[in-house]
């Protein structure tokens, strides 16, 4: 338990609580719960010689006694020797505790399966636990993306003192409350559970938020020499909810009650009285009311409750207060459940250490309807922390004029880095920074298959995934790789995040298979911001022949007439195959020509074979090495095939595999537009391949000749070079 929750529901009463008799041994003050002096006096006891010392029980009675007052590193510490000396199983318990107070939530996670080893009759609850630590390790990662921050929390250091600052409330407008143990609380005697001051109820003056001044004392009606904090205030602020702990008279228990007062005339406070809502003494505490007035929310350790501290109502009557009902198993745990308030928009605030949260209190918003509760939700990270964290005040005045928030407000906490035991911070919401859209190049390698699968001239008839290939990308003109992505699934394919702007280039490639080149521009991408734009581009590869006889044909190829020059139109044509043979580095090729059946043979070869020329020229000053080229030329002797049926401009339709010989195109002499249909077919250029593993080798020849110059040379010119 910590400081502030003490004021809250004291479990055990004793009015020696303020008695200064002394003690000597650690077990009594740790009966008593004056947890500061029973952590030292346990710790001589740890120390003893003495065998018959039960050294586990008081190492995890000294991890309590700090767990109690906050010290939690000190907490872990003991609990960890506790372990040490085999304590049991609920020393590792309170250890995966003590850790995910901490935020050390990776640890926690391994103490709690440490635990469930020991005790595995408990899996169902503690891997509540486990999912709790794997949700703030989410909450406190989705804080540190700069596009899914949405919340700054900063500490109020004009209200924060080096003790216990907590629970702001809103009097009137321009004023706030908030209790606070600081030097200046009434009294001289120190609290033996946590060795501070008491606590008492201070205001402050505030004009925005965010902006504080003037702390003073509330009105010395409402504090005393004990414990007074915890108030709440109706609309007008003219009527005042508290919680008092303690009194002089040592006869009676000190149980915590909560106290009614009202604004005087005068702007004093009248003498508080108390609101007598059991019949049994038991304690109450954090009174909070509904936005009209008309229903009292505190908190009770009342037996009958789900356990620990429960949260209850009851309703205004014209002569008091109805008799109190216990809030509901929505919110109420067998934890602890305190400090409940309502924000300006009618959310329902309160903290609980029973529901799934980041380590200690954790701040929670439900729904309030029909006296039930719903749609209860831990408020998160960086409002919640693996501390205590409560008290939340909705502030919805305007931070500045101009500055864009969802919401304002103050919440307690015992996390690391304040001025305290117990601080007030400050909470800004704010909206989340647009995500840029993402830019996702995506693709798959595909083969095509063929109407004769033998025969890779044969038409395509579909293409599919190609397992075994490779995809690789970078950006063109660039030597930077960005990714390789070997495809070995029928369905794989490659993705890749990228910017925008680049060209990409896409280089598919696999045994067997021409490597293909795709560039992918991206400079015209558009997509709105949070969005993800997928490109995908599908790579399809031809297949190397087998054999190195099937020639390939290049469409488009035009020369002169009788003449071997190539023309313009050709161009774009052999430029593609410049860029086959620049992504396939290994291949050797023969190009072919062929010629019609009309000339004379030696004619036809001679053309054929300079045309083959032409184009080995034109590849060679594209920079491919005349060592990858051959050329040959064919004449006519080899006359073209029809891989498809084709049909003539007259309408005659030619079945496929008919051979394109002299002899049959002569057959259409009578009508010169066929005729010279079918010869302009046999008019081609191919290409086939005579090799996929060309390697250029530089030897270092064995002897090496130097060529001296003589030694009268002549005259050496010493003038020095002028760049």
């Amino acid at each position: 338990m910590r400081p502030s929750f003490f004021l809250l529901l004291l479990l055990t009463v004793i009015a020696s609580c303020k008695l200064s008799e002394n003690i000597q041994d650690g077990q009594t003050a740790y009966n008593l719960k004056k947890y500061s002096l029973a952590a030292e006096l346990l710790q001589k006891d740890f120390n003893k010689q003495d065998p018959s010392t039960d050294h586990a029980a008081i190492a995890f009675k000294i991890a309590q006694s700090y767990k109690f007052t906050n010290n939690i590193p000190a907490a872990e510490k003991w609990f960890e020797t506790a372990i040490e000396w085999e304590y049991g199983s609920e020393a590792i318990l309170e250890l995966a505790r003590m850790l995910k107070i901490q935020e050390k939530y990776t640890e926690a996670i391994q103490q709690f399966n440490n635990y469930l080893k020991e005790e595995p009759y408990r899996r169902p609850e503690i891997n509540v636990e486990i999912n709790a630590c794997e949700n703030a390790l989410s909450w406190m990662k989705a804080q540190q993306d700069e596009y899914e921050k949405d919340m700054i929390v900063i500490p109020v250091t004009a209200l924060n003192s080096g003790a216990a600052d907590f629970q702001p409330a809103f009097r009137g407008e321009g004023q706030i409350v908030f209790t606070s143990s600081r030097s200046s609380a009434m009294g001289d005697a120190k609290d033996s559970w946590t060795g501070g001051q008491y606590f008492d109820l201070f205001t402050a003056n505030t004009s925005y938020p965010g902006k504080f001044s003037t702390i003073e004392p509330l009105d010395l009606a409402v504090n005393t020499p004990y414990n007074d904090g915890s108030a709440a205030f109706n609309a007008d602020a003219s009527e005042m909810f508290f919680t008092r702990c303690g009194t002089d008279n040592r006869k009676v228990d000190d149980y915590c009650g909560i106290f009614y007062s009202y604004r005087q005339p005068d702007d004093s406070w009248s003498e508080p009285v108390e609101l007598p809502f059991f019949e049994d003494s038991l304690n109450l505490g954090s009174p909070c009311l509904s936005p009209d007035g008309q229903l009292l929310f505190f908190v009770a350790t009342e037996e009958n409750g789900y356990g620990g501290s429960d949260i209850y109502f009851s309703q205004r009557l014209f002569d008091g207060w109805s008799e109190p009902e216990n809030a509901g198993s929505n919110i109420n745990t067998a934890g602890n459940e305190a400090f409940p308030s309502f924000g300006p928009d009618g959310t329902f605030y309160f903290s609980s250490d029973g529901l799934p949260g980041m380590g200690g209190l954790d701040i929670f918003s439900a729904k309030w309807s029909n006296k039930q509760f719903s749609r209860v939700n831990n408020m998160e990270y960086p409002i919640n922390s693996g501390a205590d964290d409560f008290g939340i005040l909705i502030d919805d005045r305007p931070l500045r004029s101009g500055e864009d928030t969802l919401a304002i407000g103050y919440f307690s906490s015992s996390r690391k880095g304040g001025a305290g035991n117990d601080d007030i911070y400050m909470f800004i919401k704010t909206p989340k920074k647009p995500r840029p859209p993402v830019f996702i190049l995506a693709g798959n390698i595909q083969q095509k298959t063929y109407e004769d699968p033998e025969d890779v001239t044969s038409p395509p008839v579909d293409t599919i995934v190609l397992p075994g290939s490779v995809a690789v990308i970078g950006i063109e003109g660039e030597l930077q790789l960005l990714g390789k992505y070997p495809l070995k699934e029928d369905t794989s394919t490659f993705r890749l995040q990228v910017d925008k702007g680049p060209a990409f280039k896409i280089t598919a490639s696999a045994e067997g298979f021409f490597t293909r080149s795709v560039n992918v521009e991206s400079a015209e991408w558009t997509a709105d911001a949070g969005d993800t734009l997928v490109v995908f581009t599908s790579i399809v590869l031809d297949r190397i022949p087998d054999d190195e006889g099937v020639q390939i044909k290049l469409s488009n190829i035009y020369y002169d007439y009788n003449d071997t020059t190539l023309r313009p139109e050709s161009f774009p044509e052999l430029d593609q195959l410049v860029a086959l043979l620049n992504e396939n580095p290994g291949l050797i090729i023969q190009i072919n020509s062929h010629t019609d059946a009309r000339g004379q043979l030696k004619y036809n070869q001679r053309l054929s074979q300079g045309r083959a020329n032409s184009v080995v020229v034109y590849l060679i000053e594209k920079g491919i090495n005349p060592e990858r080229l051959v050329a040959k030329g064919f004449g006519e002797e080899v006359p073209d095939e029809f891989k498809v049926a084709v049909t003539t401009p007259g309408g005659v339709t030619i079945p496929k595999g008919t051979k394109l010989t002299e002899q049959f195109i002569n057959t259409f002499k009578s009508n010169k537009e066929d005729f010279e249909f079918l010869h302009q077919f046999n008019r081609r250029t191919t290409f086939n391949v005579l090799s996929d593993d060309f390697r250029l080798d530089s030897e270092t020849p064995e002897n090496i000749e130097v060529d001296e110059a003589p030694d009268d040379a002549g005259f050496r010119d010493e003038t020095p070079k002028i760049d």
